[in-house]
């Protein structure tokens, strides 16, 4: 049979003819599918690529946030633009945050199409390309570089998780609330306050701080004696002397949030408040400013509170359900404020924030001038134990020298000058 075959191809021409062209088809058509190979190969084995999309909730904007903060890619001018809510609140709206002193961010970054530029020292192109697929709309960004080294893009994938979180952490998130429900929402992202812009006596702001990490690092020794891992702190002394500030300040250096609850809200009823302080958010700071304000003793101050003094205690004792919680409660007059409220158990810490020695005046002045000696000099100017640090500070706001500075408080604190008044 080979022979017939053999035979057939040999004495018929057309045959043979159509078995080579069949054969070089074949070979062309191999050979035009070559470069694509080679290609591929070539990306395959020659170039690395990270790929990124929008249905990636938190790397997408991370990404894009972080290349707004290098030059190279701001650089390029074919850019596109997103906005970034500084207070972004569920129930806020963008004129409320507007009106409270927010301003949402631009974010920059290059837009759609292909992009090369060099990296920290090393050559790199970016893809970034809109897909439209039914009712959906999805953004991807790939990225580049020659080397089957992974470590220069994953070296990119931290640095713009490590900026997002940066981000984050160094905006303090304020929580109040919900006017819907018994739960906490997200009110503002308010700025961070650094611990050594508020300026106490000395040795008050270090005890505090001490206490607080004491606290955070024993949760084993309180599992293991069986006491409810909560802390309370009492914060009291005149107006201005900086309680809200101190508060905020310890919870911006421990990366804590903060959780307002006003006695005054209508929408507190015993109900509600029982259940807010035992659904706190975890690593959260409570904050109840001026509890004299709204009970004296075990009474109403006024009318319109709706949570009873039984609820408000009954509540500070159920934040005890929920783990880590730190409970600050401040006054202006502690003698008004029952001693149930505020015993061993309720409150641990107890510190008084007093008007300004002349140790704290020195400190304040230096906030403002780089002048030791003239530190020295405004402070044996003022009496001691007469001015807040809210005063002090209104004051040298508007001072430009010593002399400007001593001159402003020739007048009497205007506490001072209402009690003077009175008194005629």
């Amino acid at each position: 049979m080979f022979e017939s075959l053999q035979t057939v191809f040999v004495s018929s021409p057309l045959v043979s003819g159509g078995t080579a062209l069949a054969v070089i088809g074949i070979l062309a058509m191999w050979l035009r599918e070559v470069p694509g190979k080679v290609a591929a190969w070539a990306k395959h084995f020659l170039i690395t690529t990270l790929a990124v999309d929008s249905r990636e909730e938190l790397m997408f904007p991370a990404l894009v946030e972080y290349m707004d903060s290098r030059e190279v890619l701001r650089r390029i001018n074919n850019f596109t633009v997103r906005t970034v809510r500084q207070q972004s609140s569920t129930y806020q709206s963008l004129q409320d945050e507007l009106q409270q002193g927010g301003r949402p961010a631009p974010i920059f970054s290059p837009g759609e199409g292909f992009h090369l530029f060099v990296l920290d020292g090393r050559l790199m192109w970016m893809k970034r390309e809109v897909q439209v697929g039914g009712a959906s709309v999805i953004e991807r960004i790939s990225v580049s570089t020659f080397g089957r080294d992974k470590r220069p893009l994953e070296a990119i994938v931290h640095a713009a998780m490590n900026h997002r979180i940066e981000r984050e952490l160094n905006r303090i998130a304020v929580y109040v609330p919900s006017p819907y429900n018994n739960e906490w929402t997200r009110a503002r992202l308010g700025n961070n306050r650094k611990l050594d812009s508020v300026v106490l006596k000395r040795g008050q702001k270090e005890a505090i701080l001490a206490d607080l990490h004491r606290f955070f690092d024993a949760r084993g020794r309180y599992e293991t004696l069986g006491i409810p891992w909560r802390r309370g702190y009492l914060l009291y002394g005149p107006p201005g002397t900086g309680k809200t500030s101190l508060v905020t300040a310890l919870a911006s250096e421990l990366r804590l949030n903060v959780c307002v609850l006003s006695l005054a809200s209508p929408n507190v009823t015993d109900e509600k408040i029982g259940n807010l302080l035992a659904s706190v958010p975890n690593r959260s700071v409570i904050l109840i400013e001026d509890v004299d304000a709204f009970f004296q003793q075990r009474q109403k101050s006024d009318s319109a509170v709706k949570v009873s003094y039984s609820g408000f205690i009954n509540a500070l004792d159920g934040v005890a359900a929920h783990e880590g919680s730190v409970v600050f409660l401040t006054t202006n007059h502690p003698q008004l404020i029952d001693e149930a409220a505020i015993r061993s158990g309720r409150v641990d810490f107890r510190m008084e924030l007093g008007l300004c020695d002349s140790d704290q005046l020195q400190r304040m002045y230096l906030k403002f001038f780089d002048d030791a000696a003239a530190a020295a000099r405004f402070a044996d100017s003022l009496a001691a134990g007469r001015w807040s640090p809210a005063q002090v500070q209104e004051r040298l706001l508007k001072a430009t020298s010593p002399e400007e500075a001593i001159a402003l408080f020739a007048e009497p604190p205007l506490a001072e000058t209402l009690e003077l008044r009175r008194a005629a």
